[in-house]
């Protein structure tokens, strides 16, 4: 069965809320950084639905008391036309080798090119290797083979 919602926290979160206001531009940089400062006070998770038609805004939600800007629908277009920043918890990678296996991991990471944006979702997900290792296949290899030890572990410490 194919999921249909992704959870967002933390950083992920954050650039969801930036890439849908970045879609307006009469918000100016500030206010952008303080709507999304708001909205990481009061919303702690947000669930996204996978594949929606239409617009954002097609389901109302009751407005906010404390926002200053007025609320405006956003086309689904114009999000997913906008560049997305890389989020460095998706995929999440021990949670895919552990649900799927190596393979399926190994697959969700070829759709990450720069060597750049792998180390850092390894840095995030405190996936630890070597510094030598350099090309992207390689670090691939390295993240996957990192979150296997960390399930080893997790495993030999409870068991």
């Amino acid at each position: 069965m194919k999921k249909e919602t992704k959870a967002l926290s933390g950083a992920s979160q954050d650039a969801y809320f930036r890439r849908v206001l970045k879609a307006h531009p009469n918000l100016s940089a500030a206010e952008r950084d303080q709507i999304v400062r708001q909205l990481r006070e009061e919303v702690a998770q947000l669930r996204l639905r996978v594949n929606v038609h239409g617009d954002i805004a097609a389901s109302p939600s009751p407005p906010s008391t404390r926002a200053s800007q007025p609320a405006a629908a956003i086309p689904q277009t114009a999000v997913a036309d906008a560049t997305l920043p890389f989020d460095p918890y998706s995929p999440n990678v021990v949670v895919v080798v552990r649900k799927s296996g190596r393979e399926a991991a190994l697959a969700a990471l070829t759709a990450i090119d720069s060597t750049e944006n792998l180390r850092l979702l390894a840095r995030q997900q405190r996936l630890n290797f070597d510094a030598d290792v350099s090309s992207a296949a390689e670090i691939r290899t390295a993240i996957v083979m990192a979150a296997e030890r960390r399930i080893a572990n997790r495993v030999a410490a409870a068991g």
